[in-house]
C-alpha cells in the first residue's frame, strides 16, 4: 500500500520542477503568497495582481492529490499568461480523513472565494468575473463549487475548466480502474472519507452499487449538480486516464448537450493519460503536456472573450 500511495501521490500531485522565470519587464503583477483565508493552517492561498489599474477578472486554481496531497504550490506554469491581466490566486484546502469530508473542502473553496473577492476590494483591482479551475480532485471541487454556488457566487462564475477531474463518483468504471491496480481496499477507503459515508456489505455488488451507495456517491458528483444555469465549462480529459475514467466527461459533455449548455470538450487521444503529460514530482509549480498548455490557454481566451465582461 505504501508504495502504490508514493507512486499515486506522484501521479495526482505532479509539481514539475520548472523555472517560471520571466524578464523583469514582462513581469507586470505582484505576487503575494501565504495569506490566510480560513483558521485551518492549510487554508491559504497565494495571490498575484496585476500592476494595472484594473484587471480582467480572477482565475482559482485548486490542486489535486486524492483530496488528501498537495498544495497550492502545484499551480499550472501556463497560468503565468494570464497574470498581467487577471488576478490569479492558487489555494490549498484542508486533507480529507475520517473527519473531513467533501463538504469541509467545498467550505474551503467558498471562504478562498469570499477572501478573494474582500482583497480585491482592499487593493484596488475590480474582482470581475471568476474562471475556477483544477486538476483530478481540484477539478472535482472547482466543478461543484461552479455548479452549486454559480447563484450565490460572491464573484460571479464566468466559466468553469475541468482538467481530468471526477465528475461522476458513482462511475463504476472508477472501482474497475482501482482493482486493475490492485488497490480496490483503498478505493472503498477513499470513498468513505471524501463522502462521510461507511460502506457495508451490499453497498458495492457485481452489477454496480446499491442503491445507498449510489445515492451516496451521487451526492458528491458534479454530474449530478448540473442545470440549465450552470455556467460554461471547458473539460480536458485523456481516454488514455487509468485513474479517473474517461467516461466521466463523456457523461459530463452529454449532459452539458442535453441542457443547451456552452462547453468545449477537449477530448484528448495522445495518450498522456491522467496526468496530462507533467513531468517531474518535486512540490513546485506543474508544467503539463505543451501541446495541452498552448492549446488550453487559446481556448480559455476565446472563452474570456464570451464571458469574462460584467
Amino acid at each position: 500500500m505504501r508504495n502504490f500511495l508514493i507512486g499515486l501521490l506522484g501521479l495526482l500531485t505532479l509539481a514539475g520542477c520548472v523555472s517560471t522565470e520571466k524578464p523583469a519587464e514582462d513581469i507586470r503583477y505582484t505576487l503575494l503568497k501565504d495569506l490566510s483565508y480560513g483558521s485551518h493552517e492549510r487554508n491559504v492561498l497565494d495571490i498575484s495582481i496585476p500592476n494595472a489599474a484594473v484587471s480582467e477578472g480572477v482565475i482559482l486554481f485548486i490542486h489535486g492529490g486524492v483530496w488528501m496531497y498537495g498544495s497550492k504550490d502545484n499551480y499550472p506554469v501556463f497560468l503565468d499568461n494570464f497574470r498581467n491581466r487577471f488576478v490569479v490566486a492558487s489555494m490549498s484546502h484542508r486533507y480529507i480523513d475520517e473527519t473531513v469530508h467533501i463538504n469541509d473542502l467545498e467550505d474551503d473553496v467558498a471562504a478562498a472565494v469570499a477572501f478573494i473577492r474582500e482583497f480585491c476590494l482592499r487593493n484596488t483591482p475590480e474582482p470581475g468575473k471568476l474562471i475556477i479551475m483544477g486538476h483530478s480532485s481540484g477539478a472535482h471541487l472547482a466543478m461543484l463549487y461552479a455548479y452549486k454556488q454559480h447563484g450565490n457566487s460572491p464573484i460571479p462564475v464566468a466559466f468553469c475548466v475541468d482538467m481530468a477531474g471526477p465528475a461522476d463518483m458513482g462511475d463504476i468504471a472508477f472501482l474497475y480502474n482501482f482493482r486493475k491496480l490492485r488497490q480496490e481496499k483503498f478505493f472503498y477507503q477513499l470513498a468513505e472519507k471524501t463522502s462521510g459515508y461507511q460502506i457495508v456489505d451490499g453497498d458495492v455488488t457485481g452489477e454496480g452499487y446499491s442503491e445507498s451507495g449510489r445515492k451516496m456517491l451521487a451526492a458528491i458528483s458534479p454530474v449530478y449538480f448540473v442545470s440549465p444555469a450552470s455556467p460554461p465549462t471547458i473539460i480536458v480529459h485523456d481516454v488514455a486516464d487509468a485513474i479517473v475514467p474517461y467516461a466521466n466527461s463523456a457523461a459530463l459533455n452529454s449532459v452539458f448537450n442535453v441542457y443547451g449548455i456552452d462547453h468545449y470538450f477537449m477530448a484528448l487521444y495522445s495518450g498522456i493519460g491522467h496526468i496530462l503529460g507533467a513531468k517531474a514530482v518535486r512540490g513546485g509549480p506543474v508544467r503539463y503536456d505543451k501541446a495541452l498548455e498552448a492549446r488550453l490557454v487559446r481556448v480559455m481566451n476565446e472563452y474570456i472573450g464570451k464571458y469574462c465582461k460584467l
